[in-house]
């Protein structure tokens, strides 16, 4: 009778196990639903969600400060740890069973992935701090010889070649070894070196006269627009001769200017048909394949400027500015008109700032992105040298050297070369007196040479730039 007792009470004892591993069992499963719950809100809707995939795609893309990465990497680890542990003590009871210890090896593949992904995480947190430290650096030493000069002085080098037809634009190439230059409608070709330049060959191609010129920054090829709807692509074919491409006549007068972007697939146009064209660009073919026209300007379009992304479009037209930002397809769309002071030269710093350069007026304004607008900031005018005995004249695009930080401007009757300072205004750094508005150049892409061609003395000038 006492063994059949017993038994019974085991029975009972194993009823009661059964209730309470059921129960368990229950309990893990419900801890594993909680943790799937979990991974969801976050926001990944499949259970192969990866908060270091996450956290990876998040540093690649630069945004690792905005998100406080030491506490998004703890956060993650706690997540990990906490579910791991309350499933894993309920499921050391159950090692004896083959199910039991199938599931704490799978524990085992997550504790190990955690803390694969957590050192990886860490390294590149640690990585990423250093580049950052790296750049932040690099960024002060740059600064720091930027501005390490005090003044610029201009030396004269080559005043001997002489030209009684007007020059209005005027390019280099690359290294500075070719300039490009225009006699009324013909296009000049120019060796350069140390500042003095002999013609190497002379092109009659346009019928009236040149009026832009830009230079591609890849190859050597240039685009030259002239007064009567016509822009020409060149191709340079040995070291003396060019080719040019069929005139292209999308415009229903004068080119004024002329925009590469830095892909150089595109070529924007503006005309004083008050119409902006957009082409697409062929430089290995010398062609170019009109797109579409933007048309909102009431007045003549006489520069453009790209900010520092390309993501947005400055176009000048005398007492008004227009913004155009780049479409989902890649289109120039029409964003907003301002009136300004009246000017016929813009042109973006970086893509928060852009100068305004005045036409009557003497100072350049300074317009700085604030809550998507661009709004003149009077702080930052750069004051220049007094005349009210003329008007600025357009062409002699500006010129803006990053690596010098240095910024060219041809206003009224001076040239000048112009610094952003560290603390966002600027500062004069030298200016040149040419006595006419009829002036017309530019410097080579290292900033060590200014060349100009003047109305009043007809003939070109090339400087030297020294940084003292």
């Amino acid at each position: 009778m006492i063994r059949i007792k017993l038994i019974e009470e085991l029975q009972r004892g194993l009823f009661l196990l059964k209730s309470n591993v059921v129960q368990l069992l229950d309990q893990i499963i419900g801890n594993v639903n909680e943790w799937i719950k979990h991974i969801i809100i976050i926001g990944q809707q499949n259970v192969t969600y990866s908060f270091y995939n996450e956290l990876e795609n998040i540093i690649n893309q630069k945004r690792l400060e905005e998100l406080g990465q030491k506490q998004l990497i703890d956060q993650i680890n706690e997540v990990y740890l906490s579910y791991n542990q309350k499933i894993e003590k309920k499921v050391n009871l159950f090692k004896s069973f083959p199910e039991g210890q199938n599931c704490e090896n799978i524990l085992q593949k997550l504790r190990n992935a955690n803390e694969t992904k957590e050192n990886k995480g860490k390294k590149i947190f640690i990585q990423g701090q250093k580049e950052m430290n790296q750049v932040g650096n690099e960024q002060k030493q740059l600064e720091q010889q930027l501005m390490k000069y005090k003044q610029v002085q201009f030396n004269l080098i080559d005043d001997s070649n002489q030209q009684s037809n007007w020059c209005q634009a005027i390019v280099f190439n690359k290294d500075g070894s070719i300039m490009i230059s225009c006699d009324s409608n013909k296009i000049k070709i120019w060796k350069f070196e140390q500042g003095r330049f002999k013609l190497s060959n002379t092109y009659n191609e346009h019928s009236n006269p040149v009026q832009c010129l830009v230079y591609s920054k890849q190859t050597n090829n240039f685009i030259s627009g002239c007064g009567y709807y016509q822009i020409i692509c060149w191709q340079q074919i040995n070291q003396n001769e060019w080719k040019c491409s069929q005139p292209f006549e999308q415009h229903t007068g004068s080119v004024n200017c002329l925009l590469l972007n830095k892909q150089e697939d595109q070529l924007i146009s503006g005309g004083v048909d008050d119409k902006i064209i957009v082409w697409k660009l062929d430089f290995i073919k010398n062609h170019l394949t009109f797109l579409y026209s933007l048309d909102q300007h009431t007045n003549s379009v006489e520069s453009l400027s790209f900010n520092q992304s390309e993501t947005v479009l400055a176009s000048c037209g005398y007492h008004e500015f227009i913004i155009w930002e780049k479409g989902l397809q890649g289109k120039w769309e029409f964003k907003y008109n301002q009136d300004v002071e009246d000017g016929q030269k813009i042109h973006f710093i970086n893509d928060q700032l852009f100068l305004w350069v005045t036409l009557e007026m003497n100072d350049i304004l300074v317009f700085e992105l604030q809550n998507g607008v661009f709004k003149q900031n009077s702080n930052k005018t750069i004051s220049l040298i007094k005349n009210n005995e003329c008007e600025d004249e357009a062409r002699f695009p500006i010129i803006h050297n990053k690596d010098r930080n240095v910024i060219l401007v041809r206003h009224k009757h001076h040239i000048y070369l112009i610094r952003q300072l560290n603390d966002g205004t600027f500062d004069i750094l030298a200016s040149l007196n040419s006595q006419t508005t009829g002036t017309y150049g530019t410097i080579t892409n290292n900033a060590q040479y200014l060349v100009f061609w003047d109305m009043k003395f007809e003939k070109y000038s090339s400087y030297e730039i020294q940084y003292i």
